[in-house]
């Protein structure tokens, strides 16, 4: 089971990167560190003779252990007390850790980087690492932190990874890369296909800072909170909305927003329900759509400025999505909202407002929390219940993790290798007494390793939103086949279409030439009997394959 908490230890070994002027200047205000390097990045700021005085007695007057590194910056990667270096020998022209000759450690602790761009470019900084201008007042707040931070330190480990329901990879084949693409940490990264990883998505816990949004994104739940797990968070923002209720409360609608940027009570409508996470994009549309199916008028996600943009994006466009399953089930898709923070006061009772026909619904059957996908599911079966659908199916945006498998029947086989890659069961096969290709729409989220897996080419994702639950949750058949009876024995296995296929392949190998071609036409057993049958008959045979 993983550890609720990760520590870092720190020796106190500071790193500066940036002209060398202002790295000297900045040194000089520093106390409480064990050692400060400087490495000379960019061009000196100002060439004046006082400037660069001034800047060289500052550095003599520096606390600690204080050097300087000239040699071009290759890279910096890490995180509190595990910064790595690498650094151009010129003469060698190769890079190389200048840390265990300068501090006696493989890492350096901490780093100021004073660089006009960051050298680790990432929206939420690793812990340690602090980009700042040399003359910002913002530097003046960091630098009493530098000498604070050396000892051991611990923060949660916020996100946990279930593999065996992740779309991301499998086989070599690459699917969903939706988690990839919004960590604002870059604290995720894809092991597909390696020896050393049996899961293909990893979540670095010392980089990572909790923000959400791969929770958010990830359409099957293979990444979610370690703690509060997603079933119990619903569970008690379900009993929030009862207890509103219980208590003379009406018309609930939530506003979810950053636990660091709260909003103003006061300014805030009495019907609205504050709800603060690390970031606002812990929670996705799973929960958004059971609080409405739980009597919320709406939901309101906050918007700051303070935001990462890669957040604020993925919350738009999750946001957007979930506006179109709404409209598709006959709710207005403004249920589900962003709204900037300084816009609160007067957006939120416009929005009541707006969807005044939604005061007060009564509140669905609760239901269990069955994962992600199927949580989901139950709540959009509760809102189609609530509103006047669509009768039909509607497009939806590529890359939308909703829609169905298109099959060219006459070139699949049923070899089912999309079956055995599919991670949430959409695609579904059966014994070989009845070779067939299922498939539930409702679990679908068009991840694409059928199609990449499949042999023949024969499958193609459509992303779309079917309303009515009765055909997104009901099974259909997509190519169904009598099984094919061995030559032999008469035991069925397979089906005719693979077993056609594979004679068509292998109808120029050697083994399978004359007599011995009716191999492919029989089960496992008689196969391997035939082939003792041959070899008794024949010893040489073997040697001719």
């Amino acid at each position: 089971m993983q550890s609720s908490s990760i520590s870092y230890q720190s020796n106190g070994h500071l790193l500066i990167i940036g002209p060398e002027d202002l790295a000297h200047l900045t040194a000089g205000q520093i106390r409480g560190t064990r050692s400060i390097t400087l490495l000379a990045h960019g061009a000196i700021s100002n060439q004046d003779e006082s400037h660069l005085e001034q800047a060289l007695a500052s550095a003599q007057t520096s606390a600690g252990n204080l050097q300087v590194i000239h040699t071009p910056l290759v890279s910096l990667k890490g995180w509190l007390g595990q910064f790595e270096l690498l650094v151009r020998d010129q003469q060698q022209n190769t890079p190389f850790n200048p840390a265990k000759a300068l501090i006696g450690q493989l890492h350096f602790d901490l780093v100021l980087d004073l660089s006009d761009e960051p050298v680790i470019p990432s929206e939420l900084a690793p812990a340690g690492y602090f980009h700042v201008a040399a003359g910002s007042h913002e530097l003046q707040a960091v630098i009493p932190q530098l000498g604070e931070l050396q000892g051991e330190f611990e923060k949660p480990a916020y996100i946990a990874v279930n593999s065996s329901i992740c779309a991301h990879a499998d086989r070599g084949q690459t699917g969903c890369t939706r988690c990839l693409d919004v960590c604002p940490a870059d604290a995720i990264s894809s092991h597909n296909n390696t020896p050393t990883h049996d899961f293909a998505i990893a979540v670095n816990t010392a980089l990572c800072h909790g923000a959400g949004s791969c929770t958010t994104a990830c359409p099957t739940g293979a990444l979610a909170f370690v703690t509060p797990q997603p079933q119990s968070q619903l569970s008690q923002l379900r009993q929030l909305v009862d207890t509103y209720r219980q208590q003379g409360g009406e018309r609930p609608a939530l506003l979810i927003h950053a636990h660091q940027s709260p909003p103003e009570l006061e300014q805030l409508p009495d019907f609205i329900l504050p709800l603060a996470l690390e970031e606002a994009a812990g929670v996705g549309i799973e929960i958004w759509m059971s609080l409405l199916a739980a009597g919320c008028t709406f939901v309101a996600i906050q918007l700051t400025d303070e935001m990462p943009n890669s957040l604020r994006q993925l919350l738009q466009k999750e946001v957007a999505l979930a506006g179109q399953l709404l409209t598709a089930l006959g709710h207005p898709a403004q249920r589900i909202q962003t709204v900037e923070d300084q816009q609160l006061a007067s957006r939120l009772p416009e929005l009541d407002q707006h969807l005044s026909n939604w005061h007060n619904l009564p509140a669905s059957d609760p239901f269990e929390w069955e994962g992600k996908r199927g949580t989901l599911n139950a709540a959009l079966e509760r809102l189609f219940e609530q509103g006047e659908a669509l009768e039909a199916a509607i497009a939806l945006p590529s890359g939308a993790p909703y829609g169905q498998v298109l099959l060219n029947t006459d070139a699949c086989t049923l070899c089912m290798s999309c079956v055995a890659l599919c991670p949430t069961g959409a695609l579904r096969g059966n014994s070989n007494e009845q070779p067939r290709l299922a498939f539930l729409e409702a679990d679908c989220v068009q991840c694409g390793l059928c199609e990449r897996s499949c042999p023949e080419r024969a499958i193609s994702l459509e992303a779309r939103f079917t309303p009515a639950p009765g055909e997104r949750l009901h099974e259909r058949v997509l190519k169904e086949e009598q099984p094919f009876h061995c030559i032999s024995c008469g035991k069925p296995f397979g089906s005719h279409s693979t077993i056609t296929g594979i004679m068509k392949k292998l109808q120029h190998h050697s083994y399978f030439q004359g007599e011995a071609a009716k191999r492919l036409q029989m089960c496992e057993d008689c196969r391997v009997r035939d082939s003792y049958r041959e070899l008794a008959a024949d010893p040489e045979a073997q040697l001719r394959l």
